[in-house]
This record gives structure tokens, C-alpha cells and sequence, in this order.
């Protein structure tokens, strides 16, 4: 039987034999590409990467990135190309499927792929993150972050921000299909507008850390379930326009379909949300 890479995934999690042994037809194949810092001044990273685990995490030195995979080369084809123009450095990495032969779906092991990237914490970034079925973690502390894109599709996706980000970023912005995603420590993520969209899944947004801004966010839920966790000390104002959908937010003061903290006036940095979707169930949480 014939099947092309964009329906790879699809069939072998309809045939429920994506996490047995690895088939004889596997053949696993270890890279690492590694670049010495020069004269960049930014570095635009886009990764597109949809089954395996995913990890990305910093490195301080000379070296501008680091990369380590591993991935069946019966049936995909891993590319990082790198080019620099005018100090702007782009790094593209992708896994791009094959058209392969499986003859049992139940003996293929997507589970054994792995893509580590290590990139450097003295350079401007931008990140774009594309993630299929993918168990990513992902520890962004440190990195001089100016704006970043994750969108995940069936994955369990778990962002750390360890640090804080010595940069002010534009942006943060994170889609979710049927995912598990957990965000800790976005406080530390500088990020002046966030903005999430989430299908079906769990979604953990925990916005404590090191707060001296102020940051605007828009967040829609579909059919997921949302806990958003927000410091004690920082100023939160919510606007909600949902339906049939269960809402919680304990020590708000409640105005026409407006939440505000009890802190919000006197509060030195501010947060604003702006909550829509339907179904599902959103609930704030101080911390």
C-alpha cells in the first residue's frame, strides 16, 4: 500500500499502531549541524516539524545554533538551510515526508524521531514553530526573543520561560488544534501582545514571572478546557464575550461583561485580556 507523507500521520493513528517496536523497514538516521556566531544581528528562525519529539533550548557562547536530529530515512528527509543577508541571519528546518510503503501500520514507531535545537542567547530572535504530532519541550528563558509563533496541531506542547527575555518582544502568539499545551512563566516572555487560539485540548496559560510592562492579550477557545493563572500583584482587566461557556474568575469584580482585579488601579503593571469562544470553560486563577 502506498501512502503519501501528508497522510502518514492520519493512518497510522487511525490503525492505532503508532507506538509499537520500530518495523525492519525503519532506518534511523543521527545528524548535528552546528554555526559559529559571525556578524548576525538577528536570526529568524522557521521550524516545520510534525511527528517526534521537539526540544528547543538555549546555548550561550560563540555558537549561533545547534542542531541534533534523528529520523527515519525510509520514509522522511530532514533540511536546515542557513543564509545571511545584511546581518539578518534565517535558519528554515523541516522534516519532509516520503512517499513510502507500509506494510504493517502497527509496527511504525513515529515515537523515535527527535529534532533538538539549540540557538543562541546573545542574538535577536524570531521564532516560528509549525508542530504536528509532536511532544515538544521547550525551556525560551534567556533568548533575546522580539516576537514568536507556535502553532501546534495534535501535540503536547510545553513552553518554559525559566528567564527573563532581555528583549522587549512585539508578540507572542500560540494556536492549538487538539493539543495539551502548558506555558509557564510568561511574565518572563516580554511579549507585549499575546495572543492564543485554542481548539480541543487542556491549555495552561501562567502569566507569572518578572513583570516591569504592560501587555494587551486575545485569547479564543473552542471545545478546550483553559486555566489562566495571573500573580497577585499584577493588574488584570478581562473583557469576555463567550457563549455556553463555563467562566470562573474568584476576587474579580464584575462589571457589564467586564472583570477587573481588585489591584487594578493601583497596580504598577497591567494586563488586559480579551476572552471569547464557545463551550468549553475558562477559569482564572491567582498566584
Amino acid at each position: 500500500m502506498r501512502l503519501s507523507s501528508t497522510l502518514l500521520l492520519a493512518v497510522l493513528l487511525l490503525g492505532g499502531g503508532g507506538l509499537g517496536a520500530p518495523a525492519a523497514a525503519q532506518s534511523w538516521r543521527n545528524e548535528g549541524v552546528k554555526r559559529q556566531r559571525s556578524s548576525e544581528e538577528s536570526l529568524d528562525i522557521k521550524v516545520k516539524y510534525h511527528v517526534g519529539r521537539f526540544e528547543l533550548n538555549r546555548l550561550s557562547g560563540d555558537v549561533l545554533y545547534s542542531i541534533q536530529s534523528r529520523y527515519d530515512e525510509e520514509a522522511f528527509d530532514l533540511y536546515s538551510t542557513y543564509r545571511a543577508v545584511d546581518g539578518r541571519g534565517r535558519l528554515r528546518i523541516g522534516l519532509e515526508g516520503r512517499d513510502i510503503e507500509i506494510k504493517s501500520f502497527r509496527d511504525y514507531n513515529i515515537e523515535a524521531g527527535k529534532l533538538e535545537l539549540g540557538v543562541s542567547d546573545a542574538t535577536p530572535l524570531s521564532i516560528s514553530l509549525e508542530l504536528g504530532a509532536v511532544e515538544a519541550v521547550m525551556d525560551l528563558g534567556g533568548l533575546r526573543l522580539r516576537s514568536l509563533q507556535v502553532k501546534a496541531g495534535a501535540s503536547d506542547v510545553r513552553i518554559r520561560f525559566s528567564e527573563r527575555n532581555p528583549e522587549a518582544a512585539e508578540s507572542c502568539i500560540f494556536k492549538a488544534g487538539a493539543a495539551s499545551l502548558h506555558i509557564e512563566s510568561l511574565g518572563n516572555s516580554g511579549c507585549r501582545y499575546i495572543e492564543f487560539t485554542g481548539g480541543v485540548g487542556t491549555i495552561t496559560l501562567d502569566f507569572s514571572g518578572g513583570w516591569d510592562y504592560d501587555a494587551k492579550g486575545d485569547i479564543k477557545v473552542g471545545l478546550g478546557t483553559i486555566v489562566i493563572r495571573v500573580p497577585e500583584e499584577l493588574g488584570v482587566r478581562i473583557e469576555r464575550n463567550t457563549f455556553l461557556m463555563s467562566f470562573e474568575a474568584p476576587g474579580f469584580w464584575k462589571g457589564d461583561g467586564v472583570w477587573v482585579s481588585k489591584n487594578w488601579s493601583e497596580a504598577s503593571n497591567r494586563l488586559e485580556l480579551n476572552l471569547s469562544g464557545a463551550l468549553g470553560s475558562i477559569r482564572i486563577a491567582r498566584s
